[in-house]
């Protein structure tokens, strides 16, 4: 479990950065940048993951060694998950950059990079943070779905998807359950912990969201 869940943390850190300095940007320049990036984030966000990484890991999958198979499906987890995260900060920021402290903070001459990165995102980070959670439950299960297929990780590091691929035989099943048993357990249980982690962190934040 534990290259699981690093494959989803890291992929989350890169789909964070991306996310999250394209979603600043589009929402406080506006205009045909906005709109750029937003045509460029709709794009990526039509790019199915599995079927890329399969078919990356058949072409060059051989050619590299283990760490670099798990350093690709890493990188390519967080460069096609960042377009959920953009549009809400751009949303935030739409929200945020009408507010006084930031007309205050152009007229004293502070910069356009001060302003985004330093006044507006503190702001509007603790509603990026709950989308992270959501962002690395769904990684996890996308990494596990592929080292399943596998195509992902393969041994001798042991993830919790190729701990089921290895027991995709109707013998090993039947007879030897607890090979497989146990490990989907424990990826559901992570995934729904993550999930509920998030869901309490959103309603400790904005305590309106209970009960919707």
């Amino acid at each position: 479990g534990r290259v699981t869940l690093t494959i989803g943390a890291l992929a989350v850190i890169i789909s964070a950065i991306i996310g999250i300095i394209i979603g600043s940007f589009s929402g406080y320049y506006g205009g045909k940048t906005d709109m750029f990036l937003m045509r460029l984030a709709e794009v990526v966000n039509a790019i199915p993951f599995l079927p890329l990484a399969m078919i990356l890991s058949a072409i060059i999958g051989s050619r590299i060694s283990e760490t670099g198979r798990i350093s690709m499906i890493m990188v390519i987890l967080g460069l096609l998950n960042w377009p959920s995260l953009a549009r809400l900060v751009r949303g935030q920021i739409l929200a945020a950059r009408e507010q006084e402290f930031v007309t205050a903070a152009k007229a004293m001459g502070i910069t356009e990079m001060k302003i985004i990165f330093k006044h507006i995102l503190p702001n509007v980070i603790t509603v990026v943070l709950v989308n992270l959670t959501l962002s690395f439950a769904l990684s996890m299960l996308y990494e596990s779905s592929l080292s399943y297929l596998g195509f992902g990780v393969n041994e001798p590091n042991a993830t919790w998807g190729n701990m089921l691929y290895g027991c995709n035989d109707s013998t090993v099943m039947s007879l030897y359950w607890w090979r497989w048993v146990f490990p989907a357990i424990a990826l559901s249980l992570c995934t729904v912990s993550i999930n509920m982690a998030g869901d309490g962190m959103r309603d400790a934040i904005d305590p309106k969201s209970i009960g919707r």
